[in-house]
């Protein structure tokens, strides 16, 4: 990496950037193609399914819906959570179309009872089937993982681990778990799920369509990539005196001292910000005095489900905490708007055969490349 005159530091164009396209307007629109993208991006590694803070107690299990897969989510008695698929193996009846809680899950068709580690305790009124042995119809387990706050799922590799790589570790600081929930939304919306991670990866289109939280002037948006992470953050253009002002304009994430800066002082709603996408479905920005996080469910090729959760230090007065609420709030809503505008263009088989911005648009082509590789050569 090189020095420009201001002291910031370089970061080279990914390869391959200068001759990328946009992808085709059928990739948002086609419901063909819409079943594939989602059996291979969805329903193979790890995809964020929640928070924790809605994971089920000790004795509970929760209902889920993953890449279109029903999940249950199940915690045991000594606090150990598992994942299952959502199905009885008698005759593919869902165990929980919400949640419960008890000694044993019940299937509600035939009472086909399992214990919290998915092994089949009961096979009620079952008699006797040639070569049936309970031991074989325990319920078809799924990888459950969490980092900070977040919950993920591998559907396909039930031995996988979760691993998000050092840009995740970078936030490591931040202050999350003391945080308190403030706002919890879920919207199905009238777009492609990758029409909003797009929007969510740039900073390009803040001066023009959040012009009220636009600091471009003064500073830049640098972006960073490692894994399923992408890593942008608020990065002054001039460093002033403030030691949390020289650590944002001269270090990369995870380099030591970042950590500092999520015990900075902020002035604003989106001041000294990270924020994290983590293919294939999960945003989050990082601030020193509240975190967003956003997952999506794609529901079809032009509908998905948004679910926010708002988290911010508790102390604050009510009108402070209102105006991080409705900042939030604001910058969603305008994003919203532009992303179902885009949207229509898709649905048309509006072609845009476009360029990306070589350095505005890194995060983008970070998620088409992501996609790519998901979906196999020659996509």
């Amino acid at each position: 990496m090189t020095i420009d005159e201001t002291g910031l530091r370089n970061i080279p164009d990914p390869p391959g950037i200068t001759a990328a396209r946009t992808l085709p307007a059928s990739w948002y629109a086609d419901p063909a193609f819409f079943e594939h993208e989602r059996q291979q991006v969805f329903r193979r590694g790890w995809v964020c399914a929640g928070v924790s803070d809605e994971l089920p107690d000790p004795g509970a299990w929760v209902a889920r819906t993953v890449g279109g897969v029903p999940v249950l989510l199940v915690r045991d008695r000594d606090g150990t959570l598992r994942g299952f698929l959502n199905v009885c193996r008698h005759r593919a009846a869902p165990l929980c179309d919400d949640q419960g809680s008890g000694s044993v899950i019940r299937c509600p068709y035939h009472a086909w009872l399992y214990r919290h580690d998915g092994s089949l305790a009961k096979a009620h009124g079952v008699g006797n089937p040639a070569g049936f042995d309970v031991a074989d119809y325990s319920l078809k387990p799924i990888a459950v993982a969490h980092w900070r706050r977040l919950v993920f799922v591998d559907i396909e590799n039930p031995a996988t681990e979760l691993d998000l790589g050092p840009l995740a570790a970078a936030v490591d600081s931040c202050r999350l778990e003391d945080m308190e929930l403030v706002l919890r939304e879920s919207n199905d919306r009238s777009f492609n799920w990758k029409v909003l991670l797009e929007n969510y990866s740039e900073n390009y289109h803040t001066p023009f369509v959040h012009p009220e939280i636009d600091t471009t002037s003064t500073e830049d948006y640098p972006m960073v990539s490692d894994g399923p992470v992408l890593y942008a953050w608020d990065r002054l253009r001039r460093p002033g005196p403030a030691d949390d002002e020289t650590i944002r304009s001269t270090l990369l994430p995870g380099e030591p001292g970042w950590e500092r800066l999520f015990s900075a002082d902020t002035e604003r709603p989106y001041d000294v910000g990270s924020y994290l996408t983590i293919w294939p479905n999960a945003m989050i920005n990082l601030f020193p005095d509240a975190v967003l996080v956003m997952w999506m469910e794609p529901l079809g090729p032009n509908t998905t489900r948004v679910e926010r959760r708002l988290y911010a230090l508790p102390g604050r007065t009510a009108e402070s905490m209102n105006g991080i609420i409705d900042a939030h709030r604001l910058v969603h809503d305008q994003d919203v708007d532009i992303c179902v505008a885009v949207q229509r263009s898709h649905d048309a088989g509006l072609d845009a055969d476009g360029v990306l911005a070589t350095v505005e648009e890194r995060g983008v082509y970070f998620v088409h490349e992501r996609l790519r590789a998901a979906l196999g050569a020659g996509q």
